[in-house]
């Protein structure tokens, strides 16, 4: 990729992990919800740092980063992929739960729909980003 694509690309997964640290749900961050609530909507009981779902969007964005630091676009489209698939796994459990304790589309907050964009703003750019190493591939 061209270093200008790689440096697009590491403002975005920082924006992705930015994202972790926004209002998801009530004012709260994804560092306040757990990893339980991808499969089970509300879900969010004895959360900590190693089990919430920021240190998932985080781990992500690290991915992200990773694959811009080591020209790899590989990692960089698993990064792109985890950032996209954990916060709408998140938001699609929460829409079709039938729970009492499931949050509403209606409630979910920017933080969620921010990382998830920022997710599939990676994926596109590691599909039309140019190979400098062989000009003919992308």
């Amino acid at each position: 990729m061209s270093t200008f694509s790689r440096l697009l690309a590491l403002l975005i997964g920082l924006a992705v992990a930015g994202c972790a640290f926004l209002p998801w749900v009530g004012g709260l961050s994804a560092w306040n919800l757990h990893l339980r609530s991808l499969l089970s909507a509300g879900d969010n009981l004895g959360v900590g740092v190693a089990t919430s779902v920021g240190l998932a969007v985080c781990v992500a964005a690290g991915l992200i980063a990773a694959g811009c630091l080591l020209n790899s676009r590989a990692i960089l489209i698993v990064g792109g992929l985890a950032a996209v698939a954990v916060p709408t796994i998140w938001i699609l459990v929460n829409a079709i739960s039938r729970s009492t304790t499931a949050v509403p589309l209606s409630r979910i907050e920017i933080g969620a729909y921010g990382a998830a964009i920022g997710g599939f703003m990676i994926l596109i750019l590691s599909a039309v980003a140019l190979d400098t190493r062989t000009p003919t591939l992308r």
